[in-house]
């Protein structure tokens, strides 16, 4: 999903990915394989992306139609993105090890991701949002918004 919605928002702005690797300082072969569905595109350069148009993850990751939403931070802190995964884990009683298979990763990695030693990728994240219908910008720190419009 991701992948669609980046080409037709380039595609709406009469961008070439040429254009756009050069905004996100990547080759055009690096943007074209996260485009093509080819590759992943990291979360931090996926959040540059929306800055770019102003638009929400959200919406690019397909969890909702909604384009924007009031953000207040356009910067993504791998600390308080942890914070948030482990405040919305413990608020629904769950176990890291069961988030850790939900979302498709080991649980030495998750527990990593919640202290924020490491970002957690695009995909873990767009699969943690989806399991407790919350939203990746306010996962990420850029909006109060916690429920998906």
């Amino acid at each position: 999903m991701i992948y669609k919605r980046m080409q037709n928002i380039r595609e709406s702005f009469d961008k070439t990915q040429a254009e756009l690797a050069n905004i996100l300082g990547v080759s055009r072969s690096t943007y074209a394989g996260w485009e093509n569905g080819i590759d992943l595109i990291p979360l931090l350069k996926l959040n540059e992306f929306c800055n770019h148009f102003g638009l929400s993850i959200d919406y690019i990751c397909g969890l909702t139609n909604t384009k924007q939403y009031e953000i207040f931070n356009n910067n993504i802190d791998k600390n308080v993105v942890g914070n948030n995964l482990k405040e919305i884990r413990i608020k629904n009683n769950d176990t890291q090890e069961n988030i850790a298979n939900v979302i498709g990763v080991d649980q030495s990695n998750y527990s990593k991701y919640e202290l924020g030693k490491i970002l957690i990728p695009t995909y873990p994240l767009i699969e943690f949002a989806k399991n407790y219908n919350i939203s990746i910008d306010w996962l990420c720190g850029k909006t109060k918004d916690l429920v998906i419009k």
